[in-house]
């Protein structure tokens, strides 16, 4: 085959999936297990969301409305805006994307931290987007002034995650404002929220951006976390309308399906799954500090789903990792340069306490 990869494309790593469930069910005849690997919401899903999908199936056989303005205006109308600053996607990493699509271009860079989420640089590299990565500070978040002081006449997008995934720390508005003060305002500011729900639950002082006005910032949001619909894929963006104008453009014009449309009207609905989401959340963490502080396992505490664990190097990790896959535990062991680390979703209390008790047995 004589057809040539550009050098962007063929120098990125594709996506290695592991085993199914199923198959590690099989292999390793688990008799209790705990999914604890992909920030999941394991309570489920709205049972009103559902209802809306198993409505909306009755017309699949039309195109979804491709402003999905039913969705858009219920969400302009939940946070004060207009439907003109608001876009959906399949997910909000495919907003994140949409962005880049649509605002960068020739030398145009974007800048963010390492250690954060895994796909967020290769979405820069595969829209050919030189991507800019400054180091994290010594307490695993995001260092701002590097950041700041690696802005140039090339930076055209800055990715900033609230709270950040993997790590779980945060950023603080008066962090943030002052940020925004050293930004030019021909770059854009992309905050990702996507453990919002979960983030203001846990800190009442915690940053809600879609309340500060700066016309070069883009919120993201998604629908896959609290709100327990990853599986159908729905995320969206709110900003200033020429910067959502632009992404609209780029948008693929039948994105998110009608059925996604739906699961999010439905979604937003049921506020008392939510309630019990975010409560099974902030108690799932608790417990998880009590346990880890009494097994002496260092961690960092989170504003999201999920804990960062911190152990003394790869080798370390992966007989963790490994003891606990033969337990029916399955936990995140992170990349470089988090090589030394291990990510655990808040799960159901059950799962919780399984993970905790394999990992005091692996520990002793």
């Amino acid at each position: 085959m004589n057809i040539q990869i550009p050098d962007h494309i063929a120098t990125i790593k594709s996506y290695q999936p592991g085993k199914t469930i199923p198959q590690l069910q099989e292999e390793y005849g688990w008799e209790r297990v705990a999914i604890l690997w992909n920030n999941e919401n394991t309570l489920g899903y709205s049972p009103k969301s559902k209802q809306a999908v198993i409505d909306a199936y009755e017309k699949i056989n039309y195109y979804p409305d491709p402003l999905s303005m039913d969705l858009r205006g219920r969400l302009a109308k939940k946070f004060g805006k207009s439907e003109n600053q608001i876009v959906l996607g399949n997910g909000s990493e495919s907003v994140l994307m949409l962005a880049i699509r649509a605002l960068c271009s020739g030398e145009d860079e974007f800048l963010t931290s390492e250690g954060g989420f895994v796909i967020i640089y290769n979405w820069a590299r595969i829209n050919n987007v030189r991507c800019v990565a400054m180091p994290m500070t010594d307490g695993y978040a995001f260092d701002l002034d590097s950041i700041k002081s690696r802005i140039n006449r090339n930076t055209k997008v800055i990715y900033l995650a609230n709270v950040n995934n993997p790590t779980g720390t945060m950023i603080t508005r008066a962090e943030i404002e002052d940020f925004m003060q050293h930004v030019p305002d021909h770059i854009l500011v992309i905050l990702d929220e996507a453990y919002f729900e979960y983030s203001e639950a846990m800190n009442k002082d915690f940053p809600n951006s879609l309340k500060m006005d700066y016309p070069n910032m883009l919120t993201l949001r998604t629908f896959s976390k609290a709100y327990g619909i990853a599986g159908i894929r729905l995320g969206f963006g709110v900003g200033h309308e020429k910067v959502i104008e632009a992404m609209t453009k780029a948008k693929l014009t039948f994105e998110p399906t009608a059925l996604a449309q739906a699961a999010g009207m439905g979604a937003l609905d049921d506020t008392s799954f939510l309630k019990e989401t975010i409560t099974n959340n902030t108690k799932g963490l608790n417990y998880f500090y009590k346990e880890l502080n009494r097994l002496n396992v260092r961690y960092i505490p989170s504003y999201a789903n999920f804990v960062m664990t911190i152990w003394k190097d790869k080798e370390e990790v992966m007989d963790v990792f490994n003891a606990l896959m033969e337990k029916g535990v399955l936990v995140r062991p992170l990349l470089p340069p988090l090589e030394h680390c291990i990510r655990i979703s808040v799960g159901r209390p059950e799962e919780n306490q399984h993970f905790i008790e394999s990992l005091e047995g692996i520990i002793s």
